[in-house]
């Protein structure tokens, strides 16, 4: 329910900024985080998975894990700031200094707020993150709103941009109920750092890899097609913001007390990746069926353009889902350096597929990203069963069988709607989501192994829900 509202907020918020900010202003702020985002990889450092992924942290750990952290938001805040203007240049667009230097506080906020956003997570407090998670976003919108009704439509973006994280860290500190003490000399701190920056080189590959398609466009193309990118972009990544970031969550921990126990982690595996392959993937496929439709009645005629780029990045995004449970094997198993070598393989395949889609403008762009996003899929679960010894088939076959089933069909049902029947927006997406559900229908009613799933879901869904 606390998903539920977040999205339901934030999608409104999007549809009302949408129609009163244009997409040339949307398209500035994304160029600017498409290259500043790397400061908040950085900042972290993969600092708050190491300290996640321990069930024996100590006091003085997490204290000293705390003070690293603030000292590098403060670091990189500076020097972001210093380089708003290289940045203009790059880009040959002068606007683009003061929305650097407005966006560069951010990674101190975020600094201050990731130790203590970690001690919540590991005493289990998911209803707390849910507040923090909610909250952050609901009233930063709400700056944004009132003042793109003023007109300030890219003073909007970037207070929206700023506001989150001010009230995402004044809200963190008082429900963390923990307090850092003074950094010293403490045992195991070097395994912690280790890891922290093993995970971050993968976090920077992966950041690079997603965020090349946005400097790319922009530097060839200009903001207006960024920012049609980018809200398609957004749009077609909810779905993994909403549902498997959230599961990620649950799983990491989870999945941690019981990996010993490779009979119980093999299930839990299977078990948590249900929600990628029949709800994340499922709603992807059969929301880029309508693309064109469901953009222009979200965000109206003005954002047509981006219907097309929309449907071709939500079937990329069904691929992400899927291999995000590869990640979660390698972080339990403390494998980060052969999830090291899998980015520096995989991630720039992705990136030479979205260059030559490039050629093609921001639709070739999205192609060649979902394409890239399908291959290093694959080769993250041969890269799994090489590195753990584990057996990847029995993931492989469900997610294969699902989206198969359940989520491809539904998604060919929403298209062919949209396809052949000649009525308003609204009236589009509801028939195709219609059809989709029809299908989605039939195969639980004709098919027992979907039927089980079913179960096992609820049963995961409501574990993550209780935070247990």
């Amino acid at each position: 329910m606390t998903q539920l509202s977040r999205s339901l907020v934030l999608l409104g918020g999007t549809i009302i900024l949408a129609r009163m900010v244009a997409p040339s202003d949307f398209g500035l702020v994304a160029m600017v985080v498409a290259v500043s985002g790397i400061a908040e990889i950085l900042r972290d450092s993969g600092l708050s998975w190491a300290a996640l992924r321990r069930t024996d942290l100590t006091q003085q750990q997490r204290s000293n894990l705390f003070w690293i952290n603030t000292g590098i938001g403060l670091a990189l805040g500076a020097i972001i700031f210093g380089l708003s203007w290289p940045l203009a240049a790059f880009y040959g667009i002068d606007e683009l200094v003061p929305v650097v230097q407005w966006i560069a506080p951010i990674y101190v906020f975020n600094g201050l707020a990731t130790q203590f956003r970690v001690a919540i997570n590991l005493d289990l407090r998911f209803a707390r993150l849910a507040v923090i998670d909610i909250a952050a976003p609901v009233i930063a919108l709400a700056l944004a709103i009132w003042l793109a009704v003023g007109g300030q439509g890219l003073a909007a973006l970037v207070v929206q941009q700023l506001a989150t994280a001010v009230v995402a860290v004044l809200l963190t500190v008082p429900l963390a109920r923990w307090w850092p003490s003074l950094p010293r000399r403490a045992p195991g701190m070097k395994a912690l750092i280790g890891f922290g920056f093993r995970f971050a080189g993968v976090q920077l590959l992966s950041y690079g890899t997603r965020n090349v398609d946005s400097i790319a466009i922009g530097r060839a193309y200009g903001p207006r097609d960024v920012g049609l990118y980018d809200q398609a972009y957004q749009l077609a990544v909810a779905p993994l913001v909403l549902l498997n970031s959230p599961m990620s969550r649950v799983a990491v921990p989870v999945l941690a007390r019981v990996q010993d126990d490779k009979e119980r982690y093999v299930a839990g595996l299977r078990d948590a990746q249900l929600i990628a392959c029949y709800v994340t993937a499922t709603v992807l496929l059969v929301a880029a069926g309508v693309g064109t439709p469901l953009i222009t009645l979200l965000l109206g005629e003005t954002w047509a353009a981006a219907g097309p780029i929309f449907s071709v990045l939500a079937i990329g995004s069904v691929f992400r889902s899927i291999q995000q449970v590869a990640n979660w094997i390698f972080v339990v198993e403390d494998r980060t350096k052969s999830m090291l070598r899998l980015s520096l393989v995989g991630q720039p395949i992705i990136v030479v597929l979205i260059l030559i889609g490039l050629i093609w403008g921001p639709v070739g762009v999205a192609a060649g990203g979902a394409l890239g996003w399908c291959v290093f899929w694959l080769l993250s679960l041969w890269w799994v069963r090489r590195a753990t010894g584990l057996s990847v088939r029995p993931l492989l076959l469900d997610a294969v069988r699902i989206i198969a089933l359940v989520g491809a069909p539904a998604g060919v049902a929403s298209f062919v709607v949209a396809l052949f029947v000649p009525l308003a927006p609204l009236w589009v997406v509801l028939l195709g989501v219609a059809a989709a559900g029809l299908w989605c229908g039939i195969i639980i009613l004709a098919s027992p192994r979907v039927r089980s799933d079913a179960g096992t879901l609820a049963r995961f869904v409501r574990l993550a829900v209780k935070g247990r």
